[in-house]
């Protein structure tokens, strides 16, 4: 699987995580804040920010009986009608271009989620370098090979795929000569029974293409349990006030929370290390003191054979034979008299 790269930015096994801002809906459409979340994720040490680019119009053929609930930091459910919830998420042409130039100036990565086919194109108007696509949306044919067809790296949600619908999601890509694939394990359960964290391992192993995990909530221990199987992507989503009472704030992180799990993030993946026993510097270090040395246990004479009753296993190691030898050196003599807590060195017996 070879490293795979946006704008500039390699993507691999061997490189540090992609940290990706999921401001898609914590934006709330309004074009002041995008901008401001844009700032917040800079400063945090994220990779990118992320965005939704929608048009519910285009979404939904029954735009009434739409139920759709969400907690919010209060602890209240709130429901609402779906499509009247997406709609205030719309932005308008011209602020996506203005947010593209902000995000270029800053020196962050920008890209999006499309969820309707002419999206694509305005994404390739604005030079985004990546696409997303969401949960939802991995059967949306058209869309899917449209994107395709671009052979830019994308991310795809596989929240409520199988294996043979992901199989199939591959295939589409495959047709077009697209590698350039990012599987992100994602999942819609508080059961953490269902989660299966190892699914991120068993993406990358099953289908040979990079694998990553997609943050449902402000639960940063998933996110860390999750490193051990090597995601190259991790997308969180980022509020600038997660007790805004709109959508997915309260699962947000605010950007002070933000920087400090990018941070620990890149401290966790360094202790992975490699498939691989050695110890380290330090280790290598306290050996030396705390392995166990032979030595005289009481008075020997010299010509005196050597036996369990007067050679002991003592602190400091470099002082005497390493006591894994202890066997072969009992019953040979030593040469010349040594007393207690004497090193036995080669050159005395």
């Amino acid at each position: 699987m070879k490293d795979i790269e946006i704008a500039g930015k390699k993507i691999g096994l061997d490189q540090p995580i992609f940290v990706s801002a999921e401001v898609g809906t914590t934006c709330n459409g309004d074009f002041r804040t995008a901008k401001k979340l844009i700032d917040a994720a800079k400063k945090s040490g994220m990779d990118a920010v992320k965005f939704q680019i929608l048009n519910p119009d285009d979404k939904f053929s029954d735009k009434k009986n739409l139920i759709y609930s969400y907690k919010r930091h209060d602890g209240k459910v709130v429901t609402e009608n779906i499509y009247e919830m997406l709609k205030k998420y719309v932005m308008a042409k011209e602020e996506w271009k203005e947010l593209k130039k902000y995000a270029d100036k800053e020196g962050i990565i920008m890209f999006a989620t499309p969820d309707y086919v002419e999206a694509v194109d305005l994404m390739e108007e604005l030079k985004m370098p990546a696409y997303k696509i969401a949960t939802w949306d991995v059967t949306f044919w058209p869309m899917l090979e449209k994107i395709a067809r671009l052979k830019k790296p994308t991310i795809v949600d596989l929240g409520a795929s199988d294996k043979e619908e992901v199989a199939k999601i591959l295939k589409v890509f495959d047709k077009y000569k697209n590698d350039k694939i990012i599987l992100l394990h994602c999942f819609h359960t508080e059961e953490f029974e269902e989660m299966n964290l190892r699914t991120v391992e068993y993406l990358r192993e099953t289908f040979r293409h990079l694998s990553g995990f997609s943050a449902p909530g402000r639960d940063n221990e998933l996110d860390y349990l999750s490193l051990p199987y090597y995601p190259v992507y991790i997308e969180k989503r980022l509020t600038l006030n997660r007790k805004d009472p709109e959508h997915h704030h309260s699962q947000a992180l605010e950007p002070d929370e933000m920087k400090d799990y990018v941070k620990k993030i890149h401290e966790l993946e360094k202790a992975r290390g490699e498939f691989d026993l050695k110890p380290t510097q330090g280790d290598l270090k306290m050996r030396s003191v705390h392995f166990r040395g032979m030595v005289a246990k009481v008075l020997i004479k010299k010509g005196e054979r050597l036996t369990a009753k007067n050679v002991a296993c003592r602190r400091p190691y470099y002082r005497g034979i390493d006591s894994t030898h202890y066997n072969s050196i009992l019953g040979r003599k030593v040469n010349k008299d040594m007393k207690e807590n004497e090193p036995i060195t080669w050159e005395k017996i």
